[in-house]
């Protein structure tokens, strides 16, 4: 084993974020324990889920009975069309209402402060509170008030939170690309208004992210960047591609976790 601190970097992605769901499977059955983890935005939701060590193969059925209406709670649209809070109290449910000093493993939430235009690492108080600021995508859900600040979705600066570990202590970077993982000259089919926000996100984000990801020393990208990041429809293919992408990593993994690559 590796004296390093060994970090999880988990990015941000919508419903594509389910992959992490398979990758942090393979992590588990083959042992792997990460020091620390950050999330962003889908990556701060199964983040949270894996430092509060839960149940995941309970958490993939949960999965493949949820439907979208149970979920989102539209909102008169002021500062967004969903409230969010059912996924709060979702998240908040699945985590036992923990706090951060309450986790199994080091946790740190991305979000943006959007008045002051800062990054900011929550990892005090009660975890679902910083997972609910962190989803908080711009103009599709109401941003979260906490600690006197504003707060949107972490992908808004740091779509996979490499940095962020890396600043922690984190000597080893282990990063789970879920969103901008798509091939600049691939083609993807827009079909209506959430596919096309996220599309736009994904497209501003892109050069953020390869320059984010340069600094992870592997990164794991499940082969869903074909499949819609707005619907729950493929939740089994979301999570298989998670396996596949983190079985194939699996080599260089252990051999990070033994030490034997620098």
């Amino acid at each position: 084993m590796t004296g390093k601190k060994i970090g999880l970097a988990l990015g941000a992605g919508a419903t594509r974020g389910l992959a992490h769901l398979g990758v942090l499977q393979v992590f588990n059955e083959h042992g792997l324990q990460f020091d620390c983890v950050a999330g962003s935005s889908a990556g701060a939701l199964f983040g949270s889920l894996y430092a509060a060590g839960s149940d995941l193969n309970l958490l993939e059925r949960l999965a493949r009975e949820l439907k979208e209406g149970q979920l989102l709670d539209l909102a008169v649209p002021r500062w967004g069309l969903i409230r969010g809070d059912r996924i709060e109290a979702l998240v908040r449910t699945l985590t036992r209402g923990l706090t951060f000093a309450e986790l199994k493993v080091p946790l740190y939430v991305v979000a943006v402060d959007v008045e002051s235009g800062e990054l900011v690492v929550l990892d005090r108080g009660r975890v679902a509170d910083a997972v609910r600021a962190s989803i908080a995508m711009p103009g599709l859900f109401v941003p979260k008030r906490l600690g006197g600040r504003l707060l949107v979705d972490g992908a808004v600066l740091a779509p996979v939170p490499v940095e962020v570990l890396r600043e922690r202590g984190a000597g080893i970077v282990v990063a789970v690309d879920v969103h901008y993982g798509v091939a600049e000259t691939e083609k993807i089919r827009v079909n209506n208004l959430f596919e096309l926000f996220f599309r736009s996100l994904a497209l501003t984000g892109r050069a953020m992210c390869y320059q984010a990801l340069k600094g992870a020393d592997l990164v794991i990208r499940p082969a869903v960047g074909h499949l819609s990041p707005a619907r729950l429809h493929n939740v089994e293919e979301y999570i298989e591609q998670g396996r596949r992408a983190a079985l194939a990593s699996l080599p260089r993994l252990l051999a990070l976790f033994a030490g034997k690559e620098p």
